[in-house]
């Protein structure tokens, strides 16, 4: 809060808001431009000396929205042939699959291990349990696994040996600490939901929250969806499940329904979008990350890709990326997506069809790497919208 004074010297109040460096010179130019004629013209000199002092005064103690990031943007060309599928970087290589359509009747999937500079390492054979349109990519313990929607088949990479192995079928993990494990199950046109199991008492909480991304900050838990945010203080203030998360149940005999309207005991909702139209959204939230000592939520709204924090139940946002990013989820890849609480990758599409890319969020360093199709034997097909491939709810 800012306190100054008017033309009559009484004291006022004025909320200071968040302006861009940029615009903060601009505005000082203009001032130090116009004060000549301000003082020769004597125009209001009191009424405009007060005018100005209140608005310098607003631009330079500007509360600081806290950024504790650094943006690095870099450009690949890649000649691979096919469309992408699920992608993601580890250790400084790219894990990729493309799919190619050979006369709209037959459709092959390909692995490939990309170097930093987006160079094939190598290629690894897809095994036929996951030469269909769905699967996802995730890592978990340090290592690259791919688990089948259907029947739940699941392959870990082996990369020395440059093959998939078979495992056991993945579970729906999406977060795990010393205290608990994190599991969420979609529903469908019934929603999800996402359960908290503590480790001592083998007990299970629910809420109602679809395929959430989970972080824990400030001794809480947030869980974000799509078109929300949710604080959980205490997991044990929830509702106490009576139809606990079961892998059996859920994954190997996928016998796992849900007719009801979810539970929100235990719940602050710190934020939810509520001014999009259903049958054509344009704003998603992609994830949230924690840097420094800020929860920095990543979104797309109707003008552009922005990094946001949310202040009185409002997302404010502090960073903007290129007008051509579009970032998004596929629906069924959502297993476990932030690596030790901080490390993330979030695939995007450009209205470029042959541009398409990957933003690395690690801490306070995000890369944006923008790939370059340059193959021309197929084009990419444009298949990415916000209703389809943005799960979370």
């Amino acid at each position: 809060m800012v306190t100054a004074k008017n033309v009559n010297n009484n004291p006022i109040s004025i909320q200071a808001q968040c302006v861009p460096t940029e615009s903060f010179t601009v505005f000082s130019t203009l001032i130090l431009l116009c004060r000549p004629y301000v003082i020769n013209l004597g125009i209001a000199s009191n009424f405009m000396k007060s005018t100005i002092q209140i608005l310098l005064l607003i631009f330079l103690t500007k509360p600081s929205y806290p950024q504790d990031f650094r943006v690095n943007y870099e450009n690949i060309e890649i000649s691979i042939p096919g469309t992408p599928g699920p992608w993601l970087k580890h250790k400084g290589k790219y894990y990729c699959y493309f799919k190619s359509d050979y006369n709209n009747l037959i459709t092959n999937h390909s692995f490939y291990i990309l170097d930093k500079n987006g160079k094939v390492d190598s290629k690894v054979s897809v095994p036929e349990e996951l030469q269909t349109f769905y699967y996802d990519l995730y890592i978990k313990n340090d290592t690259i696994f791919t688990t089948e929607y259907y029947e739940h088949h699941t392959f870990y990479l082996d990369e020395e040996n440059k093959k998939w192995v078979e495992t056991e079928k993945g579970i729906d993990l999406y977060y795990e600490d010393t205290n608990y494990v994190v599991y969420s199950y979609d529903f469908g046109e019934w929603g999800g939901v996402t359960w908290f199991k503590n480790k001592n008492t083998n007990k299970q909480y629910e809420t109602g929250a679809t395929s959430p991304v989970v972080n824990q900050f400030n001794n809480a838990y947030y869980l974000t969806t799509s078109k929300s945010v949710l604080k959980i203080a205490d997991p044990q203030k929830l509702k106490l499940s009576k139809e606990p998360y079961i892998y059996e149940k859920a994954v190997l005999d996928e016998n796992y329904f849900r007719f009801e309207n979810y539970s929100t005991k235990g719940v602050e909702i710190v934020f939810k979008n509520t001014f999009d139209d259903y049958f054509n959204p344009k704003f998603s939230i992609i994830t949230s990350y924690i840097s420094g000592n800020s929860l920095y939520h990543l979104y797309k709204d109707s003008i552009s890709t922005k990094i946001g924090i949310i202040q009185d139940k409002k997302l404010v946002p502090v960073y903007s990326f290129k007008s051509d990013i579009i970032p998004f989820n596929l629906n069924y890849d959502s297993r476990n997506p932030i690596q030790n609480n901080i490390y993330q990758t979030v695939q995007f599409t450009t209205i470029d069809k042959n541009v398409y890319g990957i933003i690395e969020l690690n801490g306070g360093d995000i890369t944006v790497t923008y790939f370059k199709y340059l193959h021309k034997e197929a084009s990419w097909i444009y298949l990415f919208s916000f209703p389809l491939f943005t799960k979370r709810k």
